[in-house]
């Protein structure tokens, strides 16, 4: 099955970014995607305007798994990497590692292709956090994703796809991660650069506002939603 590993990082400072940057690109995501398991990588830049946590980078890796007990042995793996120098560290001073979180999570479903807009590489991610608000409104709220809000938002310019995750329990540095909220939905998105995301966003609210995107009371309100610019290109294991 498929699963990802969300991780949001920082640099220690302005001066040290570009290092950061060169360092994560080039050496970390190579390493670890050596890790048996883990299939590809990408990483992210939170647009200003949509940002929810005070990590401004994303990275997103993507893994294939058995289960959530073989999702515990590659990050334990991972770990052991690290800690034994076999992954390069970041350089000294440039990363802040105090404000490192990651967390894992399983795929709920398939993920969906847009019908009105061509497959392509994405330039964009959309990244909201839920959950039902009440555990009886759990069947409900699961339909309403599925079979509704995201083919709905994916008929929508520029989204191109979307999957749904749940949380694993697989906290890869057993740090409190940035929300308790059970799952996450990733849209892909031809955006490349905040003015045309915010274009198209807009056509999404005003959807929304005609009713043509059909809502419902099921979720939890005011739930974290970021948007990330692709800073990197994709890489796979083995490439």
């Amino acid at each position: 099955m498929k699963a990802v590993l969300l991780v949001l990082t920082h640099p220690a400072s302005p001066e040290a970014e570009a290092a950061y940057n060169e360092w994560y690109t080039t050496q970390h995501i190579p390493d670890v995607l050596a890790v048996p398991g883990y299939t590809q990588a990408t990483r992210w830049r939170c647009y200003d305007s949509w940002s929810p946590f005070e990590q401004k980078y994303l990275a997103t890796y993507e893994l294939e798994v058995t289960d959530a007990q073989h999702l515990r042995a590659v990050s334990d793996e991972h770990m052991r990497r690290i800690g034994a120098g076999e992954m390069r560290r970041s350089p000294g001073g440039t990363m802040d590692r105090n404000a490192m979180r990651a967390m894992y999570y399983l795929a709920v479903e398939p993920e969906q292709h847009s019908s009105v807009n061509p497959k392509q590489q994405a330039n964009s991610i959309f990244v909201t956090f839920n959950q039902p608000r009440t555990p009886e409104m759990a069947d409900e709220y699961n339909r309403w994703y599925r079979d509704v809000h995201l083919p709905d938002v994916l008929a929508c310019p520029g989204f191109i796809s979307a999957q749904r995750f749940s949380l694993s329990g697989v906290n890869m540095l057993d740090q409190p991660w940035v929300t308790d909220l059970t799952y996450v939905n990733i849209y892909q998105h031809a955006a490349t650069n905040i003015d045309d995301y915010n274009a198209a966003f807009s056509v999404v609210r005003e959807r929304i506002m005609k009713g043509d995107i059909v809502m419902t009371d099921t979720l939890t309100p005011e739930a974290p939603t970021g948007v990330y610019g692709r800073i990197s290109e994709p890489q796979f294991a083995g490439g």
